[in-house]
């Protein structure tokens, strides 16, 4: 018996896809510029990508919703990316960011960018805490302290080489730890 849920599917999957987006990119798009505004080349740039995670993400559907409204988060969720990469975008900061920021201006920036900061400072911090204490120690001298490789150097006792290897695996795994939390 057919989900009344599961959208309808042709014959082939790229026949699914075409007949899938015919009939949610309509009624997506205007839930996407609502909540991004009128750019016309960002909403149909974020349509794009929903539809695309939307037909690639299918077999993980769990049809606990109907087939539109998990779209809708997948758009709310590539709309959230589109702020994060604005942020970093606008900004002179680099990932990973830390409390430092929290001095920052945020009345020069929109709401929605202020949120999407807090939301990346939260991540960043989760992700830092679960690094061994020395990992998390050279990231910080690194980035948040400015640190040279040779002040780390001297600071640390070891060579500016071996400075640079640990930061260099500090930050693989931040990224492998930033990765998976992304899930």
């Amino acid at each position: 018996m057919k989900n009344p849920r599961q959208p309808a599917v042709a014959q082939s999957e790229g026949g699914w896809f075409e007949s899938s987006y015919k009939k949610y990119s309509p009624i997506l798009y205007k839930f996407i510029a609502k909540h991004l505004g009128k750019d016309e080349e960002t909403v149909e740039e974020i349509l794009e990508e929903t539809m695309v995670a939307g037909w690639r993400g299918y077999k993980s559907f769990k049809h606990k919703s109907s087939y539109f409204t998990w779209l809708c988060r997948i758009a709310l969720n590539k709309i959230a990316d589109y702020y994060h990469d604005q942020v970093n975008s606008r900004s002179k900061w680099i990932v990973p960011l830390l409390d430092c920021l929290t001095d920052m201006d945020n009345h020069s920036l929109s709401p929605e960018e202020s949120m999407s900061l807090e939301e990346l400072r939260e991540s960043v911090n989760d992700c830092l805490n679960l690094l061994p204490t020395e990992k998390r120690r050279l990231l910080w001298f690194r980035y948040w302290a400015d640190m040279s490789y040779a002040e780390i150097s001297k600071l640390m006792g070891i060579s500016e080489r071996a400075v640079e290897g640990r930061i260099y695996r500090a930050k693989e795994e931040f990224s492998e730890v930033w990765q998976h939390q992304a899930r």
